[in-house]
């Protein structure tokens, strides 16, 4: 039994840093981002045994959480356009999220960060009027649009 439980664990290491190293791109060649990555392989990234301990951390599922919320290292492409979350409130507040994005402040705005998980909200809230027109660059624009213009700009 211990040695199907091994087998089974290694088995799992090797298909989630596979995966990882595929989801991190070349900032991430084994193990990927996360938690993982940030406690055990950031510093020594060709250290074999500090990659398999963090892509056992990460396959708790704590790599899902960092490309979730674009924290624990994670920066993949379309971080906004993939949250269903934002999209959803984009869809339904983009009249109002254009106007706060447009002035660099606002309810629907800080709402947005909240949601997005934004540490630096005022970074946050001049990026976006900054790069307002990137964002909104035509007037009948689609929240999906918005998101992904937001991925390209910011």
């Amino acid at each position: 039994m211990k040695k199907v439980l091994v087998c089974a664990a290694i088995a799992a290491v090797v298909a989630t840093s596979a995966s990882a190293g595929s989801l991190g791109g070349a900032k991430y060649p084994a193990t990927g981002c996360g938690l993982g990555y940030m406690l055990f392989s950031k510093e020594k990234p060709n250290d074999f045994a500090l990659n398999l301990v963090a892509s056992i951390v990460n396959a708790t599922g704590m790599q899902s959480f960092g490309v979730t919320t674009g924290t624990s290292g994670c920066n993949p492409g379309g971080v906004w356009a993939q949250n269903e979350t934002l999209n959803n409130f984009a869809s339904q507040n983009l009249e109002k999220l254009a106007a706060d994005m447009a002035k660099g402040e606002g309810e629907t705005l800080d709402a947005f960060a909240d949601l997005a998980g934004v540490n630096d909200k005022p970074a946050f809230f001049a990026a976006t009027q900054a790069n307002f027109d990137k964002i909104f660059t035509k007037s009948d624009i689609t929240a999906g649009e918005v998101l992904a213009n937001m991925d390209a700009a910011l």
